[in-house]
């Protein structure tokens, strides 16, 4: 699409007050559609963060061989990662388009296609998380209700979990915010009662003699990996929320409403993760931690529980979907939203169904593609919030940078590049071991940091340069 045409389908949109934010792809949001508070970015991140899978992060926490303070300390630091969430969505508010869109700001229209695909992949392997998690916690649910667990049963599950996903993406996005709203609140309102219910009969003596373990080898991993599967991955779709803003919301609601958000259900969730532990000691290496949980609670609470976790992972798998169909957009493959929305659920469901049926190991794949994503999301957030916080703060994106034909890469792609794998080579991410993950990186997973802190250094040298 050539700058001529979108800055004029910008001004047909302009004029038209009924088109849907799905409608408008990755164009600009028009002044009239500005319309949302930073209250409603509340309960989108909330819902998109109230999973079940939280509870089992709270026990691969514990794996790392920590007590209970600093299991407690590692999910609240690892949580903070989601700073980089609530940045994105303030350029989101600011730019009033989505996340990818605005990253051509710094890579150039070009250069941005590498890491949007990248992120395209990680989105689709995320939403292939939601689904395995989703099946998982329907058979829960099914074996709860007194169903046998088996294959029968898991492909059951994956069936109507699969087609309940589809189904609630096509409803559209102010739909799914709503479905949000009255999920949030009541798988919320379990999760707190379970969490009361585990506190009431856990066995705090055996939780609290809980031996501290190692701050390097095992508080640095367990943190890493809540950071790669939190903030850091969901900073690629900020702005996918907030670029419909009113311009009068305030840029610290924008952030307190999303950090907010998600703080709040995941350290609830993980907290009960870590509490579920003491009585299920290998949870976190369990084939189906979630049918685990649903044996441990009582019928008359697990019930309930499992089918509001459903419903909670269908509306985190829309999110997903729609982020991903957006980031084909930002490269340039132009296909309507829900020809997109179709095209990632095949791809999505064929990695579902080697997971469920043939490899039958979830939680180890699952923590080696949070370590691995991570590194390269987290080089690429660095030059994000850089480029947001030194040129487009105050004045703002011009539709010039963000959509007009530009036969240049800028080296802002070498640094992410560069970035990337000098956090691989100091990581050992379990299908790609870095040749330096030794000493202090053998086991500490220290090469999200590298790659975050050398990408933002690389980039910074260049903006001098450029100046």
């Amino acid at each position: 699409m050539s700058n001529k045409d979108t800055v004029s389908a910008y001004s047909h949109q302009t004029d038209g007050n009924n088109t849907s934010i799905e409608d408008l792809g990755i164009s600009l949001v028009p002044p009239s559609q500005q319309t949302k508070q930073p209250a409603e970015l509340f309960f989108v991140w909330c819902a998109a963060n109230i999973g079940v899978l939280g509870v089992v992060y709270g026990a691969i926490i514990v794996s790392f061989g920590l007590s209970f303070f600093q299991s407690v300390l590692a999910a609240i630091v690892g949580v903070a990662s989601f700073t980089l969430v609530g940045i994105s969505s303030i350029a989101g508010k600011i730019g009033r388009t989505t996340t990818l869109t605005l990253s051509r700001s710094s890579f150039g229209k070009k250069g941005n296609i590498a890491p949007t695909a990248f992120c395209w992949v990680n989105l689709m392997g995320w939403e292939a998380v939601n689904i395995i998690t989703g099946t998982l916690t329907l058979a829960a649910l099914f074996a709860a209700l007194g169903f046998a667990e088996g294959t029968v049963i898991t492909a059951i599950s994956l069936v109507l979990f699969g087609g309940l996903t589809v189904l609630v993406s096509m409803l559209g996005q102010n739909t799914v915010l709503l479905m949000q709203k009255w999920i949030t609140r009541t798988f919320g309102a379990m999760t707190l009662l379970v969490v009361l219910y585990l506190m009431a009969t856990a066995d705090w003596e055996v939780i609290m003699a809980l031996p501290s373990g190692s701050w390097i080898t095992g508080f640095l991993p367990a943190v890493s990996i809540i950071a790669a599967g939190t903030g850091i991955s969901w900073a690629i779709a900020g702005a996918d929320y907030s670029r419909d803003q009113s311009p009068s919301s305030s840029k610290q609601g924008i952030f307190t409403s999303v950090v907010g958000g998600a703080a709040l259900p995941l350290i609830l969730l993980m907290l009960t993760g870590i509490l579920l532990t003491a009585q299920i000691p290998d949870l976190a290496s369990h084939e189906n931690p979630i049918s685990a949980i649903g044996r441990l609670l009582p019928s008359w609470m697990a019930i309930p529980y499992l089918a509001a976790a459903t419903a909670g992972i269908v509306t985190i798998a829309v999110l997903s979907l729609y982020s991903a169909s957006l980031n084909l957009l930002s490269m340039g493959i132009q296909l309507k939203q829900r020809t997109a929305v179709a095209l990632d659920a095949v791809l999505v469901l064929g990695v579902a169904l080697y997971v469920l049926f043939v490899s039958g190991d979830f939680l180890g794949p699952f923590i080696s593609f949070l370590v691995f994503c991570g590194v390269f999301l987290a080089a690429w957030a660095a030059i994000f919030i850089t480029d947001f916080y030194t040129k487009h703060q105050s004045a703002g994106y011009s539709e010039e940078e963000l959509y007009g034909e530009t036969g240049t890469i800028k080296p802002t792609l070498w640094c992410w590049i560069a970035g990337s794998v000098s956090g691989l080579m100091v990581t050992n991410t379990g299908f790609i071991d870095g040749p330096f993950a030794v000493g202090i990186f053998a086991d500490s997973s220290l090469g999200l940091f590298v790659s975050f802190i050398v990408s933002m250094v690389l980039y910074r040298i260049t903006l001098k340069k450029i100046r």
